[in-house]
């Protein structure tokens, strides 16, 4: 293969030669040498033959066992004349003799042809190592040479020179392999021929040498040459390096042991069973180190790139091996540490896991390695430090995987008991908060999470951060956002009280969709209700000294006190107590008839905010339980009254006025007999209660419709006023009403009234087309003649309508809209309440929006 002289090439050689220059050493002298004077008659020709005569005379077995001041002697002795050329010409023959020997090929052919090394044999003549000892010696073997020169660095300088002119070719040409194995491997192979050839002429310099000395040059040359090496290894070679011994390293570790890969290291076959395929993978890395060792590659540069490499290594593993493993740990006596004779307290499987790994396995590598490369020493402390930066590289996992751990709350366990383990500094402490912080920022705080899921998710933060730390001090960092967004929630209060009120039958039944209903079990645990007097610390047996992170205002709480917390986040209590008893008054006004799960939740709140809190509330209860009574009296009363007809069926819930709260009222004409029900009703109940007047709310009421039809009767439970809009219909000569006309002949509402109708247009899916065409008066239209400005921005309110009844509130009451839109609409909401109001009953008609309680809500479609 012919070498190809790159560009990349060139530079390089031009790099080495600034360096190591090449140019600047003798090479091997010719066989001529400079003349002398003639000699003088009778002397003999050409001196120095003699003293060569003379020298060969020694026999070979003896040269040996000489030393140099006894072939010096010889030499001398055996020597007629001693004169400075003599001397000088000895040198000269005896550097041609060893330079040519010991001559590098001027040119190569392929990468491992450096040519073949003489044999040993053609150099046991005395000739050789007479001269080898003149070049090597030449101060005391041939003192009057004037002009000698160091063979060593003669030989270094030639090595020089035949790696810049032929090795980095070769070199060039393995970094263009497009297999990295085989870049490396042919990268090798060059530089172990290269090195043999070099050490070769080294050996035989060194060979009169005492062993010392010997061992002496040959370091200092190896050091040289690896110099030369390590400097000049390409990017592509480094490349290989990395990719090879990366994938060797992953196979040792047990990384990417479950993957198929594709084999990468020096020898493709494999046996079948693992742990031999991994000693045989161990036996191959060994001997890639000490080839590298050997031919130089083995240096800083690879050094450097061995713990680059087994840093990513543990990275790698912690990653693969126990990101989502957040099973259970188990929970086992503490065990006895073999280093320290104490027994430790029992470290979560994944700790012991990991701990196990590096230092059987990890640490294993890195000694077997360091080894070859000398001069690293791998000590206890070391394993032991590794350890720990496993472990911080494991807690940087958990960390980063906490949001997720707190939503799989309880299955996620075994991941809070390695944060728990591996985060003791405040410096950690503070990474897992602000980078949990951020988290919810960006995964839960936005207007696309529902209220609903960011209560879920503080009920698992809460459960797992006191799970995590009992101080509490790293939950209250991370939520103070958290609270101050559920407080922009307005129905926030109402799902955590809905929910504190469900049922234990509801918590695995489609209404978790749509309740908080986790409450209900937390509800009677003893441990999640706990009086601010439980919860002070002066007579606490069990205080510790709090938190060296914690703030100022820290207080110690001893359970993890979920309802408790929830309620916190609210800010004032007197809002969920007020919130609380307008779901109890919603719930004692509806047709339920058992109100057991709402006195057990009241009962539960006393301890909490004491009796006098949710007095109201007692009032509430005891006036549902009192008008069954009276409106029982009243009933068995009712005969006597001579005005009364067959017809009665009237029923009344009697409220104490100043403890419930707020209703509203809504005025509207009823049909005549319920009127004259409900003043008999009234006459019964003063003459019961001469002190106390009733006032009728009519629009919280219910009625039973009958509708009777050619073929059919329809029984519905509706509200009073849709009773009372259908009830019109009846009406002699009155088949059909416009809105206007029905809405002045009933006094009332508009919204109430559109409501009425949407009401009972909806149920003709449910009962008959024949409603249909009784209800002829179809809700008011958009006014006609507007401009398509206009039009545009009644869909941009629409739209932000939407938003706020979808993500803010389920339900809202016209203000509470027309003060939304104020806030949000950026160039301002021109409108009253009065056209807001009318826009809304436009929604009403068209099947958008229902009226509940005074409340606008989306239908579900």
């Amino acid at each position: 293969m012919a070498a190809v002289d790159t560009e990349w090439n060139a530079r390089k050689r031009r790099a080495v030669h600034s360096v190591f220059p090449t140019d600047a050493f003798s090479q091997p002298t010719p066989q001529s040498t400079p003349l002398v004077r003639f000699t003088e008659e009778g002397q003999p020709f050409g001196g120095p033959l003699v003293q060569e005569q003379a020298e060969q005379s020694i026999p070979a077995r003896r040269w040996a066992n000489s030393s140099v001041g006894d072939l010096q002697r010889v030499t001398w002795s055996a020597s007629p004349e001693n004169t400075h050329a003599s001397h000088q010409t000895r040198f000269d023959r005896a550097w041609h003799t060893v330079t040519a020997q010991i001559a590098l090929p001027p040119s190569v052919s392929i990468e491992d042809s450096f040519g073949s090394l003489p044999n040993s044999q053609d150099l046991a003549g005395g000739i050789f190592e007479d001269a080898l000892l003149n070049v090597v010696n030449p101060a005391s073997r041939l003192p009057l040479a004037r002009h000698t020169e160091d063979i060593f660095a003669w030989h270094t300088q030639q090595v020089r020179q035949h790696f810049v002119s032929h090795v980095l070719p070769l070199l060039g040409i393995c970094d263009g392999y497009s297999d990295k194995t085989q870049v490396l491997l042919g990268s090798i192979r060059t530089l172990e021929a290269a090195r043999r050839q070099y050490l070769y002429g080294l050996s035989l310099i060194v060979r009169p040498m005492e062993p010392q000395q010997a061992d002496l040059a040959l370091k200092k040359f190896l050091r040289d040459l690896h110099a030369i090496v390590g400097n000049s290894m390409s990017n592509s070679l480094v490349i290989a390096l990395r990719t090879v011994l990366g994938f060797m390293m992953k196979a040792v570790l047990g990384i990417n042991s479950t993957k198929s890969t594709r084999s990468t290291v020096l020898n493709e076959k494999r046996p079948k069973h693992p742990t031999a395929g991994v000693d045989h993978t161990r036996e191959e890395l060994s001997q890639l180190v000490d080839s590298l060792c050997k031919v130089g590659l083995a240096g800083e540069r690879f050094q450097i790139l061995f713990a680059e490499l087994l840093d990513e290594m543990m990275i790698m593993y912690v990653q693969e091996s126990f990101a989502g493993d957040w099973g259970p740990t188990d929970q086992d006596v503490p065990m006895l540490d073999s280093h320290t004779s104490q027994y430790q307290p029992t470290q979560p499987r994944c700790i012991l896991q990991l701990s196990d790994w590096v230092e059987n396995h990890y640490a294993r590598l890195a000694v077997e390695v360091t080894t070859r490369l000398g001069g690293v020493e791998v000590s206890w402390t070391d394993v032991e430090k590794w350890k720990e930066t496993a472990i911080g590289r494991l807690a940087t996992l958990r960390i980063n995987e906490l949001f997720d751990i707190v939503i799989n709350w309880p299955n996620s366990e075994g991941g809070i008991e390695d944060l728990r383990f591996a985060v003791t500094t405040p410096q950690r402490r503070l990474q897992l908060t602000d980078a949990f912080s951020v988290a919810l920022q960006t995964r839960l705080l936005h207007p696309g999470r529902s209220t609903l899921e960011i209560l879920r998710t503080y009920i698992a933060m809460i459960r797992t951060f006191h799970k995590l730390d009992h101080s509490r001090v790293l939950l209250d960092r991370v939520a103070y956002s958290l609270q101050l967004y559920l407080c922009t929630r307005e129905d926030t209060v109402r799902i955590i009280v809905s929910g504190l009120l469900s049922t234990p039958k509801e918590v695995d039944s489609e209404v978790r969709k749509t309740k908080l209903v986790e409450l209900v079990e937390l509800l009677y645990d003893p441990d999640q209700y706990r009086s601010e007097r439980q919860d002070e610390e002066w007579d606490d047996l069990t205080w510790v000294p709090p938190p060296v992170d914690a703030g100022s205002n820290y207080k110690r709480r001893k359970s993890e006190d979920v309802i408790g917390t929830l309620i916190s986040a609210l800010g004032s209590p007197e809002v969920f107590i007020k919130e609380f008893q307008n779901i109890i008054g919603e719930r004692l006004l509806s047709e339920q008839t058992s109100f057991d799960q709402e006195v057990g939740v009241l009962d539960l709140l006393k301890k909490r905010f004491g009796e006098s809190s949710l007095q109201a509330c007692d009032v509430m209860i005891k006036d549902i339980q009192d008008s069954r009574r009276l409106d029982g009296v009243i009933q068995r009363g009712v005969p006597n009254q001579p005005e009364v007809s067959q017809t009665w069926n009237i029923h009344a819930k009697i409220l104490s006025r100043l403890y419930w709260p707020e209703v509203g009222e809504e005025n509207f004409e009823l049909p005549s007999e319920v009127a004259t029900m409900q003043k008999t009703y009234e006459s019964i109940f003063e003459h019961l209660k001469p002190s106390r007047k009733l006032k009728w709310l009519n629009h919280l009421g219910q009625a039973t419709v009958e509708l009777e039809f050619e073929d059919r009767t329809i029984i519905e439970m509706v509200h009073t006023y849709e009773a009372a809009v259908i009830n019109a219909f009846s009406e002699e000569n009155a088949s059909s009403w416009s809105f206007d006309e029905l809405w002045m002949k009933m006094q009332i509402d508009e919204d109430l009234l559109s409501a009425a109708l949407q009401s009972w247009e909806k149920k003709k899916a449910s009962t008959s087309a024949t409603i249909v065409d009784v209800i002829q008066t179809p809700p008011r239209k958009v006014k006609s003649g507007m401009s398509e400005k206009e039009k545009e921005k009644r869909t941009m309110y629409w739209q932000f309508i939407v938003g706020m009844l979808t993500n803010s509130s389920p339900t809202m009451p016209l203000n509470n809209i027309a003060m939304m839109m104020k806030m949000l609409i950026q160039d301002g909401f021109p409108w009253s309440n009065e056209e807001l109001q009318e826009f809304l009953a436009e929604k009403l008609g068209e099947g958008e929006l229902e009226l509940v309680g005074g409340k606008y809500k989306l239908i579900k479609k």
